[in-house]
């Protein structure tokens, strides 16, 4: 059984008398420690989909099969606790409060985990040991 299918996923945006079909009928498949790369022209709904698997969106059709549980029929609060505990996601745009250092940031990111590592050993292994007293605007982009 896959680890993620996506069967028939539809997602529209009505803007004003337009709607937009974002996903129109996706359909695959990712097994359990298979390496995926999405990838399409700017507008395909590349990242429609990730927000999609991330739980962050709904899709308006289909199924989102994640370890065998659809979460296109999730609630809100089951939603949460996915985003939470079941899915990892890195954005585009950092999201990091911009008067707290870096240790303070990944100290914030560590109360909503069950079993977090400490600050300092995470800052650490992405080389940023020299870096954790520093605020996001003293980082690049890179390092934030």
């Amino acid at each position: 059984m896959s680890f993620v299918k996506f069967e028939n996923v539809y997602k529209r945006y009505k803007m004003g008398e337009i709607t937009i079909n974002a996903a129109d009928g996706v359909s695959f498949e990712i097994e359990k420690g298979e390496f995926a790369v999405i990838v399409g022209a700017s507008g395909a709904g590349k990242t429609t989909i990730l927000n999609m698997l991330g739980g962050m969106d709904t899709c308006d059709e289909g199924k989102i099969l994640v370890d065998g549980k659809d979460i296109a029929t999730f609630n809100k609060k089951q939603l949460t606790t996915y985003r939470r505990y079941d899915i990892g996601f890195v954005f585009q745009f950092y999201n990091l409060v911009n008067n707290l250092t870096a240790k303070e940031n990944v100290e914030l990111a560590t109360q909503i985990c069950a079993h977090a590592s400490q600050p300092e050993e995470v800052l650490k292994k992405v080389g940023l040991e020299d870096r954790m007293n520093n605020f996001p605007s003293q980082l690049s982009g890179g390092e934030q």
